[in-house]
């Protein structure tokens, strides 16, 4: 369950807002002008969504080393190196 709340009313209401997230695992939205600009879930539910996406990372990293090793990947400079400084 998830209920959608405005900043300005949950800044009066946070600890019970957190407890909502906490005992009864419900994802709380904070809206903004009307729309969702951030959520309060459960620590549990953030340390999860964490793992997900190292999980993801860490796989997306594997397909790149694997397509290399094969050779069907190039490889890319990410960052430019700034140009020498002229001489004189």
């Amino acid at each position: 369950m998830s209920i959608d709340v405005a900043m300005t009313d949950a800044r009066s209401s946070l600890g019970e807002l957190a407890a909502r997230a906490e005992y009864a695992g419900e994802t709380v939205y904070l809206t903004r002008h009307g729309r969702r600009a951030a959520a309060v879930v459960s620590a549990r539910t953030a340390e999860l969504l964490e793992q997900l996406e190292d999980l993801l990372d860490a796989s997306a990293v594997a397909e790149v080393q694997a397509r290399l090793a094969a050779g069907t990947e190039g490889r890319h400079r990410l960052v430019s190196a700034p140009p020498a400084p002229s001489s004189g």
